[in-house]
């Protein structure tokens, strides 16, 4: 590193609520950082008897190892960060087959999975199921995932209009998630951000009731991430709270400031 260039520190914050309406929280998460990098996960848990809490905690459990693993340590090489990256969710898909397996009230559970991992400006995202990642900066807002779900297959046909989505009696319907097939196709994104970015990952309880403007006005108004994760959970909640919402925010980069 050069001289005079500082290392900007990654502040994070993650919070998962039960909601208004259900009885238990199915949703799990997962943000640690050393400083330099941070490793930020959610999970929506579903389906076994309830034992979508299980998987979705299996999953962070993977994504605590990674983190062990990484944690202090220079990350290597872009390609084999990204299939470490890779291997983790599909280890989280291992632990969820096996845990089902031994177990008939477990049998049928399964998980979404949204990771991103932030090294200095480098962002790497991993994503299975229809939680979501947003990126946010210069008063903008984009969404970096694709949901994994038949709605969003039926818009993409023009069977549906995005407007009729979050009515539709299939909304909740996915095309992929961890704990289903032992083979996991895992979505992949790379890319560079600025060093004042914020990062947001989601679970389907916050945008199914918050919209990308609200969300944006939020991030505006609550610079903090712990402000903001607790100001769009309240959100969610005061427009009824029907699912678990879970909300995890990684705010700088921990880039050089140049």
């Amino acid at each position: 590193m050069s001289a005079g260039r500082r290392i900007l520190p990654v502040r994070i914050s993650g919070l998962t609520n039960r909601g208004r309406e259900r009885l238990r929280n199915e949703d799990s998460c997962f943000a640690e950082s050393d400083g330099e990098k941070a490793l930020l996960v959610v999970a929506d848990g579903m389906g076994g008897h309830q034992a979508g809490n299980v998987a979705s905690s299996l999953a962070v459990t993977a994504a605590e190892k990674f983190w062990q693993d990484i944690n202090g340590r220079e990350l290597p090489e872009k390609d084999k960060t990204r299939q470490m990256v890779v291997t983790f969710i599909r280890e989280a898909n291992d632990l969820i087959l096996a845990e089902a397996a031994g177990s008939t009230t477990k049998r049928g559970m399964g998980t979404t999975i949204t990771a991103a991992l932030l090294a200095g400006r480098q962002l790497i995202i991993g994503h299975v199921g229809d939680s979501r990642a947003y990126l946010i900066k210069d008063d903008e807002i984009k969404l970096l995932t694709k949901d994994h779900s038949l709605i969003e297959e039926l818009i993409a046909s023009g069977e549906v209009k995005p407007e009729d989505a979050l009515n539709h009696p299939q909304r909740h319907i996915l095309t992929r998630a961890l704990g289903v097939e032992k083979y996991l196709q895992v979505d992949l994104l790379e890319l560079e951000v600025e060093t004042d970015a914020v990062i947001l990952l989601c679970t389907d309880g916050l945008t199914n009731l918050v919209n990308d403007r609200e969300i944006l006005a939020a991030a505006a108004a609550a610079p903090d991430p712990q402000e903001l994760a607790e100001k769009l959970i309240e959100m969610a909640n005061e427009r009824g709270g029907y699912d678990n919402i879970t909300v995890v925010i990684a705010s700088g980069t921990g880039g050089p400031n140049d």
